[in-house]
C-alpha cells in the first residue's frame, strides 16, 4: 500500500508540474503574442481605444500637463505651410512694398521698420522673393538681408546680401512633399558669415489620398552633412478619417499619442506613452514600423508587406534627402530676376525709369546702382543687359495705419 501511495504521490507531483509548466508556457506565449499583436489589434479595431496600450509593458504612460492644449492637429508641416496660403483682398490692400500673383500668393515682400527706413540715414531691411512654377509644382524662396539708403525724401534698397534659399516641391493639391533649406553659417566674410549657403534643413512628407501618413524633418549641424538631428512622425486613422495614432520619434525619445473620438468625431481623449523597448506598429497595407529607443540600433525601420526594408533612420547620423552640401550665393544670384530689367533695343535710362517708376527723374538712381555694369557713359546701355531696379519708397506708400513694422 505504501508503495502505491508513494507512486500515487509521485504521479500527482508530476501531473502538477506538467500542469503548472504548461500553464507557464501558455502564459509566456500569450504575453509574447499580446505584445506582438498589440499594433495589429489596434489597426484592425481602431475603436479598441487606449486600453490596449495600457496593457503593453513596453509602453509607459505619460501624464498630460494640466491646461495643455490637444496636440491632435499638430503637424511638422505647419511651420512650412504659411507662405502657400493665398492672402485675402483685405490683407493685400493693407500691405506695403509687397506684390502678389493672380492666386494672391506672395511674389515679393520688403520687411522694415518705419522709423529706420524713413530716416535720413542707411537702415536695415529684409527682402523675400517667391518664385512659383505651377507646372512643375515647385517654389523657390530667397531671403536677403538688405540695406536701405535715403533718396528723394524716401529710400531705396541699395544693397542685397543673400542669406538663405529654400526649395519646395509640392503636389497637385499644393501640399508640401519636400523642402531643402540653405543658409549662411558663421564665417569670415565682411559680415561675419560664411561665403557659402550651407544645407541646414530638409523636410519630406508622404500622403495616402487626403491623409498625411509620414513626416521626416532633418536639421544638419554646422553645414557638415555628417551629423544632425531629426524628427519622424507616423500617423494612423480610423474609418472616419480621424487621426487615432501618432508616433513621434526623435533622438531623445519615442512618444506614442493615442486619440479617441465619439460618434460625432469629436475628440474625447488624448493619451501619451513613452516607448521604452523595441515596439512594432502594423499598418493596414501589411507593412510594419519597428521603433527602437536604444542607441546603436536603427531608430525606425519601415518594412513592406513583402518584407522589403523601405526605410531605416539611425540616431545621430546624417541622412540623404537629395541635398547639395552648399550653394554659392553669386551662382544663385545669376538665376534671380526679381527687381531686374532686361534692356531692349532703343532703351535708355530715362525711358526705363519712367516705365518702371512712373518718373523719368529716377534715371539717376538706376545709373547709381548699376554704374559698375553700365560704365562711365550712362547713355550707353547694351541690349540684353540685366539692370538692377531697386525697391523705392516714401512716407506715403511706406507707413501703415497701425503698427510700425511692415511688408
Amino acid at each position: 500500500m505504501s508503495g502505491r501511495k508513494e507512486v500515487g504521490t509521485m504521479i500527482t507531483k508530476i501531473a502538477r508540474w506538467r500542469i503548472w509548466g504548461c500553464m507557464g508556457l501558455l502564459l509566456a506565449c500569450l504575453t509574447e503574442c499580446t505584445q506582438m499583436n498589440i499594433a495589429a489589434a489596434k489597426e484592425s479595431n481602431p475603436a479598441a481605444g487606449h486600453e490596449i496600450y495600457e496593457k503593453d509593458d513596453r509602453l509607459e504612460p505619460v501624464e498630460n500637463e494640466e491646461g495643455t492644449r490637444s496636440s491632435v492637429n499638430n503637424h511638422l508641416y505647419y511651420q512650412h505651410m504659411l507662405m502657400f496660403e493665398g492672402y485675402d483682398q483685405e490683407e493685400i490692400a493693407k500691405s506695403r512694398h509687397a506684390s502678389f500673383d493672380q492666386k494672391n500668393r506672395l511674389l515679393y515682400a520688403l520687411g522694415y521698420n518705419e522709423a529706420s527706413i524713413l530716416s535720413n540715414r542707411s537702415g536695415y531691411c529684409e527682402e523675400h522673393i517667391y518664385e512659383w512654377d505651377d507646372t512643375a509644382h515647385t517654389c523657390r524662396t530667397i531671403y536677403y538681408k538688405s540695406t536701405s539708403m535715403p533718396y528723394n525724401s524716401g529710400f531705396y534698397v541699395a544693397h542685397r546680401y543673400m542669406f538663405g534659399v529654400n526649395f519646395y516641391q509640392l503636389d497637385e493639391k499644393n501640399r508640401i512633399l519636400s523642402k531643402q533649406e540653405y543658409r549662411r553659417d558663421v564665417g569670415s566674410d565682411q559680415f561675419g558669415y560664411s561665403e557659402e549657403l550651407f544645407y541646414t534643413l530638409g523636410y519630406q512628407a508622404r500622403y495616402d489620398g487626403d491623409k498625411l501618413m509620414e513626416e521626416l524633418q532633418y536639421r544638419d549641424y554646422w553645414g557638415t552633412n555628417e551629423t544632425g538631428t531629426w524628427w519622424y512622425w507616423v500617423y494612423q486613422y480610423d474609418d472616419q478619417g480621424n487621426c487615432i495614432l501618432r508616433v513621434e520619434t526623435t533622438e531623445d525619445e519615442i512618444i506614442l499619442y493615442c486619440f479617441e473620438y465619439d460618434e460625432k468625431s469629436e475628440l474625447t481623449g488624448e493619451y501619451r506613452y513613452l516607448v521604452k523597448e523595441d515596439w512594432e506598429l502594423a499598418c493596414g497595407d501589411g507593412s510594419t514600423y519597428s521603433f527602437r529607443p536604444q542607441w546603436g540600433k536603427p531608430a525606425v525601420k519601415r518594412i513592406a508587406a513583402d518584407k522589403t526594408v523601405e526605410k531605416e533612420l539611425y540616431y545621430g547620423k546624417a541622412m540623404d534627402m537629395g541635398q547639395q552640401h552648399y550653394l554659392m550665393p553669386e551662382e544663385v544670384e545669376k538665376t534671380v530676376f526679381d527687381h531686374k530689367y532686361k534692356v531692349k533695343s532703343g532703351d535708355c535710362l530715362t525711358k526705363i525709369a519712367y516705365r518702371l517708376y512712373g518718373d523719368a527723374a529716377y534715371y539717376d538712381l538706376l545709373y547709381r546702382i548699376n554704374r559698375e555694369l553700365i560704365g562711365p557713359d550712362q547713355n550707353l546701355i547694351l541690349p540684353g543687359t540685366w539692370l538692377v531696379v531697386p525697391e523705392t519708397g516714401n512716407e506715403q506708400n511706406t507707413k501703415k495705419d497701425t503698427g510700425n513694422e511692415g511688408y
